[in-house]
């Protein structure tokens, strides 16, 4: 999440996260588990690929990502939040998981490393969500995918996020105009979008001219 570090000092937004990490998973439902799956078998994820789990917060989607690329493959999981991190690595899904401690918009890994980054609940969250993306079409291998999901809608989850308060009152998803535009300038190709009561989700793709 991009504004959790500010030249290595904590932010107030990183503080709420390793607050709220150890009783995260009570806000997980049935309903949501079965809407996130659906997405990832959606996504036809390759076995043995290379997946970035980018604000993987608790480790929500691990179970599922480890699921589709196999024992062949690799899924790095990335939070901003040490004590999401901690919870994330209590579930125990190594090897095939590395975790890393580290800012969306700083990603301490190669270009052209991954088939797929995934943001789920973790888009409004990034302060510059532009530079996340073209971060992001950085890691991505030609032809890699972007994808960012929500259980809801984007009206919900930004009522959500302006009911709760605080630090995450500003936290919302923009508007598809402006989120088509963020990704077209960070070199992506937005290939499916969708903004449903029972989910969010955007799906873009890193083109072959784009990596070279």
């Amino acid at each position: 999440m991009a504004t959790g570090l500010s030249n290595g000092v904590a932010t107030p937004l990183r503080e709420y996260f390793d607050r709220v990490a150890f009783h995260w998973d009570r806000e997980l439902t049935l309903v949501r588990l079965e809407c996130l799956g659906n997405i990832v078998r959606e996504l036809n994820i390759k076995r043995g690929g290379r997946v970035l789990d980018i604000g993987c917060g608790t480790g929500v989607l691990l179970p599922f990502l480890v699921e589709a690329v196999g024992y062949e493959g690799e899924v790095v999981a990335l939070d901003f939040s040490k004590n999401m991190l901690k919870q994330a690595e209590a579930k125990r899904l190594q090897p095939v998981v590395g975790f890393i401690q580290a800012d969306a918009v700083a990603i301490p890994l190669p270009d052209n490393l991954a088939d797929l980054a995934i943001c789920n609940s973790a888009f409004p969250h990034f302060g510059d969500k532009a530079a996340v993306l073209e971060e992001l079409a950085c890691v991505l291998k030609a032809g890699g995918r972007l994808v960012i999901c929500h259980t809801a809608s984007r009206e919900a989850i930004n009522q959500l996020h302006q009911s709760i308060g605080g630090v995450v009152a500003i936290d919302l998803l923009p508007e598809e105009a402006q989120l088509r535009a963020m990704v077209r300038h960070a070199g992506l190709k937005l290939t499916y979008f969708e903004d449903s009561p029972e989910r969010y989700l955007v799906i873009a793709e890193k083109s072959v001219q784009a990596a070279n």
